[in-house]
């Protein structure tokens, strides 16, 4: 099977930037595919550090500085419509000279599928063009091939954008493969505070955490991330700033628990895994991508209102970091690898009524 794998323009597709889960999982993807013995040929930045058999230049770290106006080190989440523009015009040049009739295209940003369709359909009978990572409300409507981060989020957007006349066969729920075990340290003996890990910002829940800790002067509580967001100083409260990967798990490996109380619906929400895999408990919200990654009163507490937070953080001893390890690794790029090859296979037939391939066993 050949596959190419068209990163973002956000940032370049390694492991040095955890914050950004979309380069996050651009990386473990491509990595992943290539390590399974697919061919693999990546589009993206030239800084990315992904394993594919080639990787194909669309912008580098100084079109990045440049056009940002910011050092691409400090891992920016704002978009540049002229990077934009240059990085997935570089894509579609190569993507238009590399393919062959038959293979697959991955878009980790939806709106790439945008770019590359007309070229792509205009040169090549059979190649399949996907939305590979759905994270917010958005599926692209040029394509009929669709992963979304979580049930939830494909049902949310299949209520709200209920315009699709082709039905859905195609579509999946893969979860972001964004991690793999190596990155995170299992530990049962907790340091005394609680965790924000993530963007500074209201719909984030950084409030809520913010007022959780005014309200148990006599806790510790650590805020890792980067934001907009106006705090007020507590004696109680440390700012961490941006964390790179091994700070991020020395932070979640000894945190009593995260707190990720998050106002909307997220889409899939990394930071319960990530938890979990650090055998910590996670706090959150009831709704969107955390009903599927946290166990309630098993791996954490699923919240609705102020006293289920002040509840949760009360009774957090009740939960066992074991139960919480043993529930995050499912969402590992370990395991999540086999999910993709299931995909791919699916979907690699001339029609919907073709039978499958014989699948390789271990799948």
């Amino acid at each position: 099977m050949r596959i190419h794998v068209i990163g973002t323009d956000r940032n370049p597709s390694t492991t040095k930037v955890p914050m950004d889960c979309y380069a996050m999982v651009s990386y473990y993807l491509t990595t992943y595919l290539h390590r399974a013995g697919h061919e693999v040929h990546y589009y993206g930045y030239k800084e990315s550090t992904v394993e594919c058999n080639k990787k194909w230049e669309c912008a580098n770290e100084d079109d990045w500085n440049n056009l940002q106006g910011i050092d691409s080190a400090n891992a920016n989440f704002t978009e540049s419509p002229v990077l934009h523009d240059i990085f997935f015009t570089n894509a579609r040049d190569h993507l238009v000279t590399n393919c062959n009739d038959g293979d697959i295209i991955l878009c980790m940003w939806s709106s790439a599928v945008r770019w590359i369709k007309d070229a792509i359909n205009t040169k090549y009978v059979n190649v399949k063009i996907v939305d590979a990572h759905v994270g917010h409300y958005w599926p692209e409507k040029d394509t009929s091939y669709h992963v979304f981060a979580s049930n939830a989020n494909k049902h949310f957007c299949y209520g709200k954008h209920d315009d699709q006349d082709t039905g859905y066969w195609q579509d999946t729920v893969i979860y972001p493969m964004a991690n793999d075990l190596n990155n995170f340290k299992y530990n049962e003996d907790k340091d005394d505070y609680f965790l924000f890990m993530g963007r500074l910002q209201s719909d984030k829940g950084i409030d809520i955490f913010i007022s959780l800790a005014k309200h148990f002067p006599n806790k510790k509580f650590k805020v890792a991330g980067k934001g907009l967001y106006t705090y007020e100083e507590l004696p109680n409260v440390e700012f961490l700033g941006l964390v790179g990967i091994e700070d991020r798990k020395k932070y979640l490996s000894n945190a009593k628990a995260v707190i990720s109380p998050s106002h909307y619906a997220e889409p899939f929400g990394l930071t319960a895994v990530e938890a979990s895999l650090s055998g910590t408990p996670i706090i959150t919200t009831d709704y969107g991508g955390y009903c599927e990654t946290v166990i309630d009163k098993v791996t954490g507490f699923r919240c609705s209102y102020w006293n289920d937070f002040v509840n949760a953080i009360n009774n957090i001893e009740t939960i066992k970091p074991k139960d919480c390890r043993n529930h995050g690794e499912q969402f590992s790029a370990e395991s999540l690898i086999k999910d993709w090859e299931r995909y791919l296979h699916r979907i690699n037939r001339n029609g919907w009524y073709d039978l499958d391939e014989q699948l390789p066993k271990e799948l």
